[in-house]
């Protein structure tokens, strides 16, 4: 079964969300600009996935014909477009494995000419989370934090509606719930080894819709 790679939610321009996430000890592991589809970001890894704050800050370029099938001018305000801000990535189990939803291939001009992105058919689906795989599994990087040695145990995202046909519905990913609901909402739940979450809780809202529970 896939497995979460990393989770994306956009953010204002330079993320200036992340200061939270700064003043509870976590640390930027990696920044990245992804030229041709003119956004940025900031990660914050742990042990088997990342966090990707993400934003635009290239309205132009998201509107090539490359990248405009993703709607990322719309996502990234996506309160004003009723658009879903979140983002998921899959890794298969092998690199030879199809990704579990339908999906079309995907050449940003940040990628080597020999890579794409298998990125699902709801993309242009703006009210739900962008889907995609990567063909490379995670590994972890950058410097340690406080939490860098816990683990995703699992991730909930609430959307208002999902279409009726939508490829959400049917999905099934290691460590992921997808869920109907009044808000578009990111819930995610660390744990250590074994041990069970405990009860500390980073809630951003109302600056993004995304809680963190460890």
């Amino acid at each position: 079964m896939a497995s979460i790679d990393h989770f994306y939610v956009f953010t204002k321009i330079g993320a200036p969300e992340q200061q939270r996430l700064l003043e509870r000890g976590l640390r930027v592991g990696v920044r990245r600009d992804h030229h041709g589809q003119g956004t940025s970001n900031v990660c914050f890894y742990f042990a088997n996935c990342y966090l990707e704050l993400l934003w635009l800050g290239d309205d132009k370029a998201a509107h090539n014909v490359m990248a405009k099938p993703l709607g990322l001018y719309e996502r990234m305000r996506w309160r004003a477009h009723h658009a879903s801000p979140f983002g998921l990535c899959v890794a298969p189990d092998s690199p030879d494995d199809e990704p579990p939803f339908a999906s079309w291939d995907y050449r940003p001009e940040y990628l080597p000419e020999d890579m794409h992105i298998a990125m699902g058919c709801n993309s242009g689906v703006i009210g739900e989370p962008l889907l995609f795989q990567v063909s490379r599994p995670f590994e972890p990087f950058g410097d340690s934090h406080a939490l860098s040695e816990y683990s995703l145990s699992r991730l909930v995202v609430t959307t208002p509606e999902l279409a009726p046909m939508s490829l959400l519905k049917e999905l099934e990913v290691e460590r992921l719930d997808l869920q109907e609901g009044t808000e578009h909402l990111m819930e995610v739940t660390l744990q250590k080894g074994d041990a069970a979450p405990g009860d500390n809780e980073l809630d951003l809202r109302p600056d993004l819709p995304l809680v963190l529970r460890w």
